[in-house]
């Protein structure tokens, strides 16, 4: 099998949540090359599993909507120094009023959190710097 650059086409490796190198590896290439991603790729991304703030942020850019969950992902983005481009584009997509949103809504006593996709990106949230 010949490796690609494409989330379609390696939909295993970013729903095995122990693949980590080769699934950072193609975000890389989507947000380098600006590659708009389609309904599927956007689907095995919203059920992505990452331990890592960087595919956290590449996947936040990449969907590029205004979820709650969503505007977490940008909100790390926007604090990753290894790469400022990227903290740019995140900090870019969204406001302070987004932000304000997304934590009322997912800090909400009656939000039922998945432990999959969630935990990771509320436990990198909630050591974030303060301000930006």
């Amino acid at each position: 099998m010949d490796f690609t650059l494409s989330i379609e086409e390696n939909e295993d490796f970013f729903t095995n949540k122990m693949i980590t190198f080769e699934k950072r590896y193609i975000l890389q290439h989507y947000f380098k090359n600006r590659i708009k991603i389609n309904e599927v790729e956007r689907r095995i991304l919203e059920n992505c599993h990452t331990d890592e703030i960087e595919p956290i942020a590449l996947i936040g850019y990449l969907l590029g909507d205004k979820s709650p969950l969503n505007i977490f992902r940008l909100r790390l983005g926007s604090f990753f120094k290894s790469d400022l481009e990227l903290a740019k584009c995140c900090k870019d997509l969204i406001t302070e009023k987004d932000i304000k949103e997304a934590e009322a809504i997912l800090f909400h006593y009656e939000y039922e959190e998945n432990d999959h996709i969630e935990r990771p990106i509320f436990e990198y949230y909630y050591k974030r710097p303060k301000t930006n």
